[in-house]
């Protein structure tokens, strides 16, 4: 469905087409609820990183490069054309850079702050970075793949909060235990790319 067609189902079930704002909002919001609740692999995003030198240090200002990032899902070496698949780098905790003697761990790499810190054992100028990526949810640009092929998770989420907002608990109550029915549903689809 498309931001309008879930609007529009909103307002049928909370017969409120006069809380516009707070309609939208609860699309919105539900929209990335439903995509937050698990790490979905329709959420992967791939691309290629460059950097303009090649080093054995290296960072990524990944909020700059992917303004709907959500979390780091792995880096790998490659060469300019992308073709030849390299070493994955392993993503760590930043406390543990070092190994048991105490010197930089290699092929390594670690979220801190706004940036991806690589520790690589070559000089890397070439990578392939997967990542999770939250849906668009502006107006203009609405995107989510949830909305198309499991709807009514966002509907029935949307329209929880607006009973909620209204103060009407019973529906409130109906709405979101149908809400998290289809978490369930779309957690069981969309775990693993491959069905039984």
């Amino acid at each position: 469905m498309t931001l309008s067609e879930l609007i529009q189902e909103v307002y049928t079930l909370t017969n409120r087409p006069d809380l516009v704002g707070l309609t939208l909002t609860g699309v919105r919001a539900a929209t990335l609820k439903m995509h937050q609740s698990d790490y979905y692999y329709k959420d992967i995003f791939e691309t290629g990183i460059s950097f303009t030198t090649a080093e054995y240090l290296q960072q990524i200002e990944y909020r700059a490069l992917f303004p709907q990032w959500r979390a780091f899902k792995y880096l790998r070496k490659t060469d300019v054309t992308g073709t030849e698949q390299g070493k994955f780098i392993d993503p760590i905790a930043p406390e543990i850079v070092l190994d048991g003697y105490s010197l930089n761990r290699t092929d390594v790499c670690y979220v801190a702050g706004s940036l991806i810190q690589v520790r690589s054992s070559t000089q890397l100028q070439y990578s392939i970075l997967g990542c999770y990526l939250n849906p668009v949810i502006t107006e203009a640009g609405y995107s989510s793949w949830i909305a198309l092929d499991h709807p009514y998770a966002i509907v029935y989420e949307a329209a929880a909060t607006v009973f909620k907002a209204i103060g009407d608990s019973d529906q409130f109550a109906v709405f979101n235990n149908l809400a998290l029915l289809q978490i369930a549903e779309l957690r069981g689809s969309n775990i693993q790319a491959q069905g039984y």
